[in-house]
């Protein structure tokens, strides 16, 4: 069965305070609760989550009653691949990768959960969403980009910054570059079959320190030149996520609204 791995180890440097955490659910649920109660109810039996060591003790008292969760330390933020690396440890099978600052939504979270319970066992996949759909109205977001082959399948994902909806609608980056709302962009909601595992060890050894963050888009490009395929899985849901320190009560508004 599948197993959950949620990212909330980042540094919350734009929001300004710890976002892991943040109650936005209508019953003060933070935005990985969600994630959690989601995936578990889609067929997930298990979640690891990957906190910062300032955040250990919060953690580990949240969840001290349920044992299907385990928490893992990322001493250093080195990057995406990184943490999933260190959560793998603790993974049999395939795993479905979230962000712990994210609302994705139950039916994004059912399509990533389907395809690690029935999809095609030798392919992983990406859950991906419009870009008009992924925007915060309280400033710019970095997206991947996603662009797909003949067949479907993921090609290749660019990182664009400073994504924003201008007066007039139109998307454009921080160069000033126009994007269609229908665009489809990663937010990191991945499903990993056990074939990608052995990879993110091998390319870790070769990381020099130094040269930047080990991210997620290292691992699957590096997949992809070994024939490795990714599902392109498309939403039609919205997402709603934690950014800017504005983002709190526009994400509070948010889940209220949702059934």
């Amino acid at each position: 069965m599948p197993t959950l791995i949620l990212l909330a180890g980042g540094k919350s440097t734009r929001f300004g305070r710890p976002k892991q955490l943040e109650p936005v659910g209508p019953g003060g649920e933070a935005l990985l609760d969600i994630t959690l109660r989601d995936a578990f109810h889609a067929g997930c039996t298990a979640a690891v989550i990957v906190v910062r060591p300032e955040h250990m003790l919060a953690f580990a008292e949240r969840f001290a009653t349920q044992p299907q969760v385990r928490l893992v330390v990322q001493a250093e933020a080195i990057g995406t691949a990184h943490a999933v690396m260190l959560a793998l440890a603790e993974v049999q099978g395939t795993a479905v990768i979230a962000n712990g600052d994210d609302h994705y939504g139950a039916g994004a979270i059912q399509q990533a959960v389907g395809h690690a319970l029935r999809g095609d066992p030798l392919q992983h996949a990406l859950v991906a969403f419009e870009l008009g759909k992924t925007l915060s109205p309280s400033g710019g977001v970095n997206r991947a980009v996603c662009a797909a082959d003949a067949q479907g399948f993921l090609r290749s994902t660019e990182e664009v910054t400073g994504l924003h909806a201008e007066a007039s609608g139109t998307i454009a980056d921080a160069t000033g570059r126009s994007w269609c709302a229908t665009t489809l962009v990663s937010m990191n909601l991945w499903v990993l079959r056990p074939a990608l595992f052995p990879l993110f060890r091998d390319l870790f050894a070769t990381h020099a320190a130094g040269n930047g963050e080990f991210g997620l888009p290292t691992v699957v490009a590096a997949a992809m030149a070994k024939k490795q395929r990714f599902a392109l899985l498309r939403t039609e849901g919205s997402w709603c996520g934690l950014t800017h320190p504005a983002d709190a009560d526009l994400v509070r508004h948010q889940l209220a609204m949702r059934p």
